[in-house]
């Protein structure tokens, strides 16, 4: 009987730590899905509402007027009195051929991403397409995804 006692005893414990540690406000994004899989998530725009005060957005793809010959992107994601996390991946499709880049930041309130690529078009190629795909993580555990994209010629 005494062994029951203190079994249960420990997984009190157990559970009771469990939910204190599980409780914690860690933030930590998962990288942004693939393009080919930000679908699964059901449908979205380009701004995602996390409620009355918290937004998160991705940005258009465009050609960067400060650094010639790079494609810029930005991110945000805005929840006053929360902590905030983001993380995006601009992805170059050229020819069938994928090439990614991922940064992610954090903050309180609010936090920005700037991603950027190298431009590879030459004159007379078709234009690249560039997507965002970014991950909107906030304190309270909600979660949000963006994707936007745009067709590029350096």
């Amino acid at each position: 009987m005494r062994q029951q006692q203190r079994w249960r005893l420990i997984k009190t414990i157990a559970i009771a730590m469990a939910l204190t540690f599980s409780s914690a406000q860690i933030s930590v994004a998962e990288p942004p899905p693939l393009p080919e899989d930000i679908l699964d998530f059901g449908p979205f725009k380009n701004l995602f509402n996390f409620g009355v005060k918290c937004e998160g957005q991705s940005d258009l793809p465009h050609i960067s007027r400060h650094k010639p010959g790079t494609v810029n992107v930005q991110t945000r994601t805005t929840c006053p009195g929360k902590g905030v996390e983001i993380t995006s991946r601009l992805t170059r499709i050229n020819k069938g051929e994928n090439f990614s880049v991922t940064k992610s930041n954090q903050g309180n309130g609010r936090t920005t991403v700037n991603v950027s690529l190298v431009c590879v078009w030459k004159k007379g190629m078709k234009k690249i397409r560039y997507e965002i795909s970014s991950v909107h993580r906030l304190s309270d555990g909600k979660i949000g995804y963006t994707f936007n994209y745009n067709y590029l010629a350096c």
